[in-house]
């Protein structure tokens, strides 16, 4: 009889040869191999109606999301999801050439210099190195496996669905289109989702000590738009500077441990701010027209609502320094000059770009909607070239908005943009514990292999669990929705599909190590034998218990 070893270590090994670079045309290469595997096991070859592709919506690249059923008895429904992408080589510099080589990369970095952790792990030869070893080409060959294996199984209880999905590394293309597929499968196949399993690896530096996670971590990205007042550099409190205001609004957020969420004995780390900029063309000497800033904001049960409420908050009292300033700044610079001080009459604002928006449909009606909707068109066309990001798109609309109202400064828009991340978490969904995962999970670990697992509430890398299951409200989809610049058009999330899929989610997957790094790696025992021994018996286990 063949053994789960056997079973796993050459689709594990295939995998990793098959270079996947995110949201690149490489992903199509991997699907294609994970379908052709598919397709050559007796189940689906027998039953070729439960195997399949779902195209991603609006991509570039034509990527598709792999999905794979194996029908048993009933309805009850375990969804097994992981990614088949992966970030790209380019860190490995030289050593590019065996990135996806295992053994021969694992002899070059014996070679070079390496931290003294690093080093045991290597001569240990218990660690795989290589690109996508560990995020995540190892979960997906020991769900591909168990799979497989259950679908030997005579007179199988219960359904096994396999959703393998790219674009996890940049957005999440790959699973927003997933959900609405499971749902139409859902609908097809007569099933009753009950646990959805990811198996992202977890980060740990303790042997014997492995985590799981009951959810996974949100992140939600503001974007802020700074209106100024234009002037000459010589003039300067004739005009107000929008770089300063965005100055304090980052001030006032980065680096805020008032800004973390906290969930027992676990914190979010506070927001860090990826980009400010003016939006100037050219150099002139003169004061920027506009700035613009966007930073990740990791939530556990901080909603959509307070996010927005607070920067509201936020960028009012930073507007207020930036006046307090200007006005005293002035008062001592006409002492200086002995002039008499004149009125600085500007009146500063904070909006929502709903209320943005919305003024700019009072003035223009369908002439704008037009406007607007032509150059969303133009705008998606740089996203597919690749030619801007997400966030940069946000931005270029809430300007083409502003422009069109001549919204006067100095103005601040709060915005959002994608890539949304919703928390998701067992703790917030209702009877989230029905099936007490630590304890089955723990009650196989520790019989079997000696090792304990630690259940976190949430998975801190960021995955696409955030999109299995729903634990907001409606009132968060509406804020969602009117505060995106290009909802619908440029990004959407299938937050309706989302709130039909409740269920609890559980990731469970091999220790890795240094992700994202050419000294990335995986613990073998966990891939061959540990973390397919547990979800096998776990995914029996519930399907035999769920009611």
């Amino acid at each position: 009889m063949i053994t789960r070893r056997e079973r796993i270590e050459p689709l594990f090994l295939r995998l990793i040869a098959a270079r996947s670079d995110t949201n690149t045309s490489y992903e199509l290469v991997i699907e294609e191999i994970l379908l052709s595997w598919l397709k050559s096991r007796s189940y689906f070859t027998q039953n070729p109606d439960n195997l399949g592709t779902c195209r991603v919506f609006n991509d570039q690249h034509h990527r598709e999301v792999v999905w794979a059923l194996v029908k048993g008895q009933g309805s009850k429904t375990i969804v097994l999801m992981h990614h088949h992408d992966a970030v790209d080589i380019e860190d490995y510099g030289k050593l590019k050439y065996c990135a996806l080589r295992p053994d021969e990369l694992m002899k070059q970095l014996k070679t070079r210099q390496l931290n003294k952790s690093t080093r045991k792990d290597l001569e240990s030869g218990e660690w795989l190195f290589a690109r996508g070893c560990a995020d995540m080409k190892s979960g997906a060959a020991i769900q591909l496996a168990l799979l497989d294996e259950f679908s030997e199984i005579e007179n199988f209880v219960g359904n096994v669905l396999l959703i393998s999905v790219p674009d996890e590394e940049t957005i999440s293309k790959g699973m927003l289109s997933a959900v609405e597929l499971m749902c139409e499968l859902r609908e097809k196949h007569q099933l009753e989702y009950v646990l959805t399993i990811n198996s992202e690896p977890y980060f740990n530096q303790v042997k014997d000590k492995a985590i799981m996670y009951e959810g996974s971590v949100g992140k939600i990205m503001p974007v802020v738009f700074v209106k100024g007042v234009r002037s000459h550099i010589s003039d300067p409190y004739n005009g107000i500077n929008p770089s300063l205001i965005l100055a304090h609004i980052q001030c006032l957020s980065e680096l805020n441990v008032a800004l973390c969420d906290q969930v027992g004995d676990d914190a979010t780390p506070p927001p860090v701010w990826v980009n400010l900029k003016d939006r100037k063309r050219a150099y002139d000497a003169s004061i920027p027209d506009a700035a613009s800033g966007y930073f990740n904001w990791l939530t556990f049960t901080r909603s959509p609502v307070e996010v927005l409420d607070t920067m509201c908050d936020i960028s009012q009292k930073a507007l207020e320094e930036v006046m307090y300033r200007l006005v005293t700044s002035y008062s001592e610079f006409c002492r200086l000059n002995k002039d008499e001080e004149a009125e600085l009459d500007f009146v500063p604002r904070v909006l929502d770009f709903k209320s943005l928006h919305q003024q700019a449909l009072d003035k223009g009606g369908d002439h704008f909607l037009c406007l607007y909707e032509e150059y969303q068109l133009l705008l998606n066309e740089l996203l597919s070239r690749n030619e801007i990001v997400l966030p940069e798109a946000t931005i270029r609309l809430i300007e083409f908005t502003a422009d069109y109202i001549d919204l006067e400064g100095p103005a601040v828009v709060i915005a959002v943009s994608g890539p949304y991340y919703p928390h998701v978490s067992n703790l917030l969904l209702e009877n989230g514990n029905r099936y007490d995962l630590a304890k089955r999970v723990n009650a196989i670990s520790l019989e079997r292999y000696g090792v304990e697992y630690t259940s976190k509430a949430y998975f801190m890398g960021i995955s696409d669990l955030s999109y299995a299951t729903w634990v907001g409200n409606a009132e968060d989809v509406r804020i969602i929705k009117d505060n995106s610049p290009g909802w619908d058009t440029i990004y959407r999330i299938p937050f309706a599909g989302m709130q039909s899929l409740k269920m609890p989610v559980v990731n469970i997957g091999p220790w890795g190590k240094d992700l994202h790094k050419m000294t990335e790696r995986v613990y073998i025992k966990d891939v061959y034998e540990r973390v397919p021994e547990i979800l096998a018996q776990l995914i029996s286990d519930v399907l035999a218990s769920a009611d």
